[in-house]
């Protein structure tokens, strides 16, 4: 059985976003309807698109946060759960945001390098005779 999607000429005629934006974008949107939402992992993605890095793809998902067209949670190791609603979409952001900022302050307290005290610099001054 085949099935059809209907994309916006916006959408193909985008100057903004790259073909791997665009296609990641189409993919992720064709899954919309599926009974538990969009569910997709980045593996699946990289095979489907042909794009080679999990760096690449992840850039080219963030783009597409970046301009409001999705937003995307991680809801185990290996999967994503992909929202197109603009409501949705804010409460993802802000999960994501709130998940970095746990993750540095975790960082901070268990790495000593960022720990460093600046009251305790001895500044050696060379002396003109």
């Amino acid at each position: 059985m085949k099935t059809f999607e209907k994309f916006d000429s916006y959408l193909l005629n985008n100057k903004v976003l790259s073909a791997n934006e665009k296609v990641v974008y189409i993919i992720c949107k064709s899954f919309e309807n599926a009974p538990q939402g969009c569910r997709v992992s980045h593996q699946y993605l990289m095979d489907r698109t042909g794009i080679k890095t999990r760096k690449t793809l992840i850039k080219c998902l963030d783009r597409l946060t970046l301009f409001g067209m999705l937003a995307r949670k991680q809801i185990d190791n290996s999967t994503c759960h992909y929202v197109f609603e603009k409501e949705l979409m804010q409460e993802y952001i802000k999960h994501n945001q709130n998940k970095r900022r746990k993750i540095k302050l975790s960082k901070n307290r268990n790495n000593p390098q960022f720990h460093q005290q600046t009251d305790n610099v001895i500044h050696i001054v060379k002396k003109d005779k």
